[in-house]
């Protein structure tokens, strides 16, 4: 008898909800998918105009990567606190759209699924914990963001405290109007789901047994309102990482170290730019670097240059270069079809594209000392190194511009055949001069010892 009665659980699909209530589900799921995908594509359309490079070998080990630190979420749980709330909020809603699917699974395609052992330990019983969770995680991250206010963390967006708002609201709206379902039909599983039994219990007390079902109403009509607006602003919101985080991870380097691309100097094409100088030398992994950026600031609280007051951020160089690229996002793609077509204006277009280095500052990108500390604690994988490197690159090819110290080295190389002032300009005088100190320093020192 228990193993049939478990067997038959389920409950009832848009209880209460209306026919002109399901069109309005169906039709806002269109739109809302409609206007996040045409976000999605404005995103896309700038990582292709990026050179080419291959991030595609080695695909066991990239979904590996994959599967660690974005889906177990290895390396944001090494920030204890933010990192487990982060955890538990994104643990949550993987959990709940599972659920959500297996709903969609019985109402749209007619498959038996939501009934059974499937449904209580879930549906109902893991949707409630991991739901629980979730909120919870959206909670913390809005009080530590606007409460506590660390340093380094951004809060220069007003749409990222809306979408932190709506997040909350859209899983506590699931809540009670999953309270308000099992009030008004009193579900005998309803001890499956304890969140909501107990906003049942709430709501009952306060309310008549005539409001909850038109409540409900209201309430489904808002919940589902909120998520089709949360969908649609996805791609146009910080909520784009769930995408772009994943990709860059699995497209990240595997190598131990940041490759430049080797310069072919008998190329006359390849020198037209020396390292990066404009977005159009970008590759199509750095350009989606910057969409994989969640301004958390780790990069930045262990940067030794940034700790000594440096002017260098990894988190400013990769958002200003952010702002740049979506800034300048038509002239971009003008450029690119003018130099991809053979235009006699390719040039011009080119040339007329900010300056990176400018952007992102001389001092900061000296400033680099490339431990690659930002890249090791980096939660979506952001090549910070190489981006700075060839930004550098171009200032010292191109535009002959370095700091005072190191431009000397170059300087000496070509008047003294070596890099050091104030010694003889003869090398073999110098290499002469230079031995006779060190057999002086070794022969006082062996006399210091015998003394």
């Amino acid at each position: 008898m228990i193993a049939a009665s478990v067997t038959a659980a389920s409950r009832p699909i848009l209880w209460n909800i209306p026919l002109g209530l399901v069109v309005y589900m169906y039709a806002g799921m269109v739109v809302a998918l409609a206007i996040a995908t045409w976000g999605v594509w404005r995103r896309v359309r700038i990582w292709r105009l990026g050179k080419p490079e291959v991030r595609t070998d080695h695909w066991p080990q990239r979904l590996q990567r994959v599967t660690v630190d974005a889906l177990l979420q290895r390396v944001v749980v090494r920030a204890r606190a933010p990192g487990l709330a982060h955890a538990a909020l994104w643990s949550g809603f993987v959990v709940l759209f599972g659920a959500t699917l297996v709903v969609m699974a019985q109402m749209d395609l007619g498959l038996p699924v939501l009934r059974g052992r499937l449904y209580l330990w879930f549906v109902s019983l893991a949707g409630n914990v991991f739901g629980l969770l979730a909120l919870l995680g959206v909670a913390f991250a809005l009080v530590r963001r606007y409460l506590v206010r660390p340093p380094g963390l951004e809060r220069r967006e007003p749409a990222d405290a809306l979408v932190l708002v709506a997040l909350l609201l859209l899983l506590a709206s699931g809540f009670v109007l999953s309270g308000l379902r099992i009030a008004a039909t009193h579900d005998a599983w309803q001890g499956w789901r304890p969140v909501a039994s107990a906003t049942a219990s709430l709501l009952a007390a306060w309310l008549p047994a005539d409001a909850l079902a038109p409540l409900h109403r209201y309430t489904w009509l808002g919940h589902v309102t909120l998520w089709y607006v949360i969908l649609a602003a996805l791609s146009y919101t910080k909520l784009l990482h769930m995408g772009t985080v994943p990709l860059a991870i699995y497209f990240g380097n595997l190598r131990p170290g940041p490759e430049l691309p080797a310069i072919d100097f008998e190329d006359e094409t390849a020198l037209e730019t020396l390292g990066v100088k404009t977005a159009l030398e970008l590759t199509w992994k750095q350009l989606l670097d910057l969409d994989a950026c969640t301004e958390c600031g780790r990069c930045e609280r262990v940067c030794p240059p940034h700790a000594t007051g440096s002017s260098l951020s990894p988190k400013r160089v990769i958002l200003g270069i952010r702002d740049r690229v979506r800034a300048d996002a038509a002239a971009l793609r003008a450029a690119r079809a003018a130099q991809t077509r053979g235009q006699p204006d390719a040039a011009a277009l080119r040339e007329a594209l900010p300056a990176l280095p400018d952007v992102v500052g001389q001092d900061a990108l000296w400033a680099c000392t490339t431990c690659r500390a930002c890249e090791a604690t980096c939660p979506a994988g952001i090549e910070h190194v190489r981006l700075i490197l060839q930004l550098r690159q171009n200032l010292a090819m191109e535009q002959a511009l370095l700091p005072e110290g190191l431009a000397q080295l170059p300087r000496q190389l070509e008047l003294r055949d070596h890099p050091f002032c104030g010694v003889p300009v003869d090398r073999h005088a110098w290499f002469v001069e230079a031995v006779a100190a060190e057999a002086g320093a070794v022969v006082a020192h062996g006399e210091e010892v015998s003394r």
